[in-house]
C-alpha cells in the first residue's frame, strides 16, 4: 500500500525533503532564540520533518549550553514529544516522555520533572482520560509555582482550558485562560491559544455577541503581532461568523473541516439557525452515528486492563473463600482439603496466567494490526490531500473574465478517488496572431474505472495529461486522441502501444467529457469520450426561459481502453447565457437506503426547478447555485446512505 501511495506523491514529496534538508544545513550558525522562535512557529503547523529538524538542533544547542540552558532544553524535548504523540506516532511520543522523566531523574532535574509530568498530562488528555489529565496539569501548576515563580504556567493552564472545552464547562475554560495570559513571561503562541479558548467560551449562546467579538478583536491583534496563526484559527472564524448572523460564510467555514465529526457538528448547528431542521436533525444523525462508530485502540486496551483486573480480584476471592472454609473444617481433614486447595489454586494459576498470556499476545497482534491500519489511515489522508490539490478549488476560477461563469465540485467516496474535473483559459495572443485562435475556455469531467488507489494514480496521469495537451490550443477530439495514444501506451506490459482493436490487460480506463468555448463567439466545441451525456440548458428568447436537456453526441470509447482510435466531437453555434452541467455517474446512480436510484428525471427537475427566480436566496453564481441546489437535492434524497461512488459536479456558462 505504501508503494502504490508513494507513486502517487514521490515527486512532491522528494522536492520537499531536499529543500528541508537543504534549509537545515544553512541553520547551523542560527542562535538559540531563533530557533526557539523557530520550535513555536512550526508546533502549530503540520510540517512534521521541519519541526522535527529545529527541535533536534535546539536540544543539541542547549545540551551544549548546559544549566544555563537546562529550562529550555526540557522545554524543546517536551514540545517534540508531545508533537510526535499529537501527530506522528502515540507510542512513540510516550516512549519519549517517558525518556525525558527518566533522564530528569538521574540528572536531579526539578524542571525536567516539571516538563515530562506536562507531557504526559497532555498525553492523557488527548486520551480523553480527563481526571488523571486535570490532576496532572494540576499538580505541574502547583510544581512550577513553588519552584519556578519566575517561570511561565501558561502552557499547564491551556491544558486544563482544552479538557474544559472538551467537557463543555465555558466558565472554568475562561478562568484558565485569563490566568495563563496572567502569568509572568508569557509567550505570543500562549497568548494567542488562551484568546482563541476565550472566543470559543464566549461562543456559548449565554455569553453576547458584544463579549465575543470583544475577544476576537484581541485575538486578531495578537495573531497580527505573533504573524501566525494557531490551530483553532478555523474554528474560531467558524463562531465569529455564526455569532454575527453570517451564516452562509460560517457554512462555508464549516464545510472547509477536515475533522469529519467536527465537520457535519458544525454543519448541524448552521441548518439549525438557519431554520432548516430537517437537514439539521440529518447532519446531527450523521454525527452521532459518525461517533459511534469510533472503536479506538485506546478503548480497546482499557477494555483488556479492566478484564485482567477482574479475573485477578475473582481468582484472589476464589482463594480466600476455600481459606475461610479450610479453618471449619476439622483437623483430621485439614491437611487432605488444604492439599486439594493447594493442587486447585496451582491448577487454576497456571489456567489464569495461559489465559493472561494469550489475551496479552492477541492485544498485541490488535495494537500492531491497529497501529498499521492508523499508518495506512494516514497515508490515505496525505494522497487525498495531495490528490484533492491536483484539481482547482478557488472560484471565481477566472475573476479578470467577468463573462465566464464556472463552479465545479467533487467528492471522492473513499479516502481517494477516480473522478477528475479541470479547466484552462487559452487566452488570444497578444498583438493578434493567427484568427480564431487564443481567447477559448477549455474545460473537462472524468471518471475513472475502479476505485482507491488505482484509480486515483489513472486520475492524476489523466489530469496531467490534460492540462499538457489543453495548452498547444488543440479541438477537444484531438485532445482525446492524444490522451488515448499515451494513456493506451501506460497500459500495455511491454511498453509498446497493443494492435488495434485488441483491449488493454489491465482494463483501466477513464471516461471523459472534454468542451472548448470560443469566448468571443460563443461557439462550444465538445468530445464525450464514453461518459454520461451533460445537460445543456437552452435559452429561450422569446419565453426567457431556460428548458434543460440532455445532450445528443458521437458515441465514442473511453480513454485509455484501446490505442489508436479516432475521436469524434460536436458543435454548439452560441451558448451564450446557455448553463451546462457535466457529471459522473456518482450524481445519478446515486442510492438511498431503499436502494432507489437519484435517476435523470430527477436531475432535470432540480435544475428545472433551480432555474426560477431565486432573488436573495442564494447570493452566489448561477452556475455554483446550479451546482450546490442538486447537492443539497441529493442529500435529501439518499437521507444518509453510505456514499458508493465518486460525485463530481461542473456547471458552465457564458455571460
Amino acid at each position: 500500500m505504501t508503494n502504490l501511495l508513494g507513486r502517487l506523491f514521490m515527486a512532491i514529496a522528494f522536492s520537499v525533503m531536499v529543500s528541508i534538508h537543504a534549509a537545515a544545513q544553512n541553520v547551523g550558525h542560527a542562535d538559540i532564540a531563533q530557533l526557539e522562535k523557530d520550535m513555536y512557529r512550526y508546533f502549530s503547523s503540520s510540517e512534521s520533518d521541519s519541526f522535527m529538524i529545529v527541535t533536534d538542533r535546539l536540544i543539541e544547542a542547549c545540551r551544549k549550553a548546559g544549566l544555563s540552558q537546562e529550562r529550555l532544553f526540557y522545554k524543546a524535548w517536551s514540545n517534540q514529544a508531545i508533537y510526535y504523540y499529537l501527530k506522528v506516532n502515540r507510542t512513540k511520543g510516550l516512549e519519549m516522555a517517558q525518556q525525558i522523566h527518566d533522564y530528569a531523574h538521574q540528572h536531579d532535574s526539578k524542571f525536567g520533572l516539571y516538563t515530562s509530568l506536562y507531557a504526559l498530562s497532555t498525553m492523557q488528555s488527548s486520551l480523553r482520560r480527563y481526571d488523571q489529565a486535570e490532576k496532572g496539569f494540576l499538580e505541574a501548576i502547583d510544581y512550577q509555582h513553588r519552584f519556578f515563580p519566575d517561570e511561565s504556567a501558561a502552557a499547564p493552564y491551556l491544558g486544563l482550558a482544552k479538557i474544559y472545552v472538551n467537557t463543555h464547562q465555558p466558565e472554568q475554560v475562561l478562568e484558565c485562560a485569563r490566568k495563563a495570559l496572567a502569568e509572568p513571561g508569557v509567550i505570543k503562541q500562549h497568548q494567542l491559544t488562551a484568546w482563541s479558548y476565550i472566543c470559543i467560551a464566549y461562543s456559548n449562546d449565554k455569553y453576547s455577541k458584544e463579549d465575543f467579538n470583544r475577544a476576537y478583536a484581541n485575538r486578531e491583534k495578537v495573531k497580527r503581532e505573533y504573524d501566525h496563526d494557531d490551530n483553532f484559527g478555523e474554528t474560531v472564524d467558524f463562531y465569529e461568523a455564526q455569532k454575527n448572523g453570517r451564516l452562509a460564510d460560517a457554512m462555508e467555514i464549516a464545510k472547509r473541516f477536515k475533522a469529519s465529526a467536527d465537520r457535519i457538528l458544525m454543519i448541524s448547528n448552521v441548518y439549525a439557525d438557519m431554520g432548516d431542521y430537517k437537514q439539521a436533525y440529518l447532519s446531527f444523525r450523521r454525527f452521532k452515528e459518525y461517533q459511534d462508530s469510533l472503536n479506538t485502540a485506546d478503548v480497546q486496551q482499557l477494555s483488556y486492563e479492566y478484564a485482567t483486573q477482574l479475573d485477578v480480584s475473582r481468582a484472589e476471592n476464589e482463594a480466600k473463600e476455600l481459606r475461610l472454609k479450610n479453618q471449619s473444617i476439622e483437623i483430621h481433614a485439614s491437611i487432605v482439603i488444604a492439599l486439594l486447595t493447594v493442587l486447585f489454586l496451582a491448577f487454576y494459576l497456571y489456567r489464569r496466567r495461559k489465559q493472561l498470556m494469550e489475551l496479552r499476545r492477541a492485544y498485541s497482534q490488535l495494537e500492531d494490526a491497529t497501529t498499521a491500519k492508523e499508518r495506512i489511515d494516514s497515508e490515505l489522508r496525505i494522497a487525498r490531500d495531495i490528490q484533492m490539490s491536483m484539481v482547482p478549488s478557488t472560484f471565481p476560477a477566472f475573476p479578470e473574465r467577468k463573462d465566464i461563469d464556472l463552479y465545479a465540485s467533487m467528492v471522492p467516496a473513499k479516502e481517494v478517488g477516480g473522478d477528475l474535473y479541470d479547466f484552462y483559459y487559452y487566452p488570444a495572443p497578444v498583438g493578434g496572431g493567427q484568427e480564431g485562435a487564443g481567447d477559448q475556455l477549455y474545460f473537462c469531467v472524468g471518471d475513472v474505472s475502479g476505485k482507491g488507489v488505482p484509480a486515483s494514480l489513472t486520475m492524476a496521469v489523466a489530469v496531467n495529461l490534460f492540462r499538457t495537451v489543453a495548452k498547444e490550443g488543440i479541438s477537444p477530439e484531438l485532445i482525446a486522441t492524444r490522451l488515448n495514444d499515451t494513456m493506451s501506451a501506460d497500459h500495455s506490459t511491454s511498453g509498446r502501444l497493443l494492435p488495434q482493436g485488441q483491449q488493454n490487460e489491465s482494463g483501466v480506463y477513464v471516461t471523459m467529457f472534454i468542451g472548448r468555448i470560443d469566448l468571443k463567439t460563443g461557439q462550444l466545441d465538445y468530445c464525450n469520450c464514453g461518459h454520461t451525456p451533460p445537460v445543456f440548458g437552452e435559452r429561450r428568447t422569446h419565453t426567457s426561459q431556460t428548458v434543460f436537456r440532455f445532450l445528443e453526441m458521437e458515441k465514442n470509447a473511453p480513454i485509455g481502453q484501446r490505442p489508436n482510435l479516432q475521436f469524434v466531437g460536436g458543435r454548439i453555434a452560441d451558448v451564450h447565457g446557455c448553463p451546462l452541467f457535466v457529471y459522473t455517474d456518482g450524481l445519478s446512480e446515486a442510492e438511498n437506503k431503499m436502494q432507489d436510484q437519484f435517476g435523470e428525471k430527477r436531475m432535470l427537475k432540480v435544475l428545472r426547478g433551480a432555474t426560477q427566480p431565486f432573488g436573495e436566496r442564494m447570493p452566489k453564481t448561477h452556475s455554483r447555485f446550479l451546482v450546490e441546489e442538486m447537492k443539497c437535492a441529493l442529500d435529501a434524497f439518499v437521507d444518509g446512505a453510505e456514499q458508493s461512488d465518486d460525485l463530481t459536479m461542473l456547471c458552465v456558462s457564458i455571460k
